[in-house]
């Protein structure tokens, strides 16, 4: 059964009110197939007088809500859905990176280099406490005090989504004069490394919130972490050349 009326009722000159009532005799199923018909149509008024409720009308006219109420859920849950596919995308392509880039002997420079163009931040960065005893892979990496780690990301709250901030040198090195609002995340590397920060910085106000999923971070953070967790205590052959 067609969904729209036949070629000999669809012309250039409007339709009659004949014609769309000679269709739906037709096709009784039709708001069936096509409920959201419903959402344009007027209703006519209660021929019952002032005072007096028909309760068909009340029953269309609560369908009509929960049809718009529907489709506009239904707009909102799809495009959802693929701003969530575009984060978990560019999260497995950030790891990808982030794994290549411990291959190359490079860690510090792919986070900084490659990171904020796949998560869409402004600046990027992997720093560590400096205790004196870093291997020497990390020694140019730590710029942070004893203690800092502790001071914004602490055990009990290893991740700090910040919608402002001040961008900290320390942290965002010669970025930071960009960063107004920032995510930070613990590392908890082990292996003679003291604790450190995968940091991510950006320009635009509320950029991170604290009711934000933190999920895709942590686990960006859990594989840095797992990379820096090899690195000994003398520099790892070049893998790659």
């Amino acid at each position: 059964m067609p969904l729209f009326p036949p070629e000999s009722i669809v012309t250039d000159t409007p339709l009659t009110d004949e014609a769309v009532r000679a269709y739906l005799t037709e096709n009784p199923g039709f708001l069936d197939r096509c409920p959201e018909a419903m959402l344009t149509l007027a209703m006519p008024e209660s021929p019952h007088g002032d005072g007096v409720v028909d309760i068909r009308d009340f029953a269309i006219r609560r369908l009509q809500e929960e049809l718009r109420d529907l489709r506009d859920g239904t707009d909102s849950l799809i495009q959802t859905t693929r701003i969530n596919m575009s984060l978990l995308k560019r999260t497995h392509q950030a790891v990808l990176t982030v794994l290549q880039g411990d291959e190359r002997g490079c860690l510090g420079e792919t986070v900084a280099d490659d990171l904020p163009l796949l998560l869409d931040v402004d600046v990027a960065a992997l720093r560590f406490e400096n205790d004196g005893t870093l291997p020497p892979r990390s020694a140019p990496l730590a710029t942070l005090s004893a203690g800092a780690v502790d001071r914004v990301a602490p055990r009990s709250r290893p991740i700090a989504l910040r919608p402002q901030a001040t961008g900290d040198e320390r942290i965002f090195g010669g970025g930071a004069g960009l960063v107004v609002s920032d995510a930070l995340a613990r590392l908890e590397p082990g292996n003679g490394h003291p604790p450190g920060l995968l940091a991510l910085g950006s320009r635009r106000p509320g950029a991170f919130d604290e009711d934000q999923a933190s999920d895709l971070l942590s686990f960006v953070a859990r594989i840095v972490e797992h990379c820096v967790r090899q690195w000994t205590f003398g520099d790892r052959p070049n893998t790659l050349g």
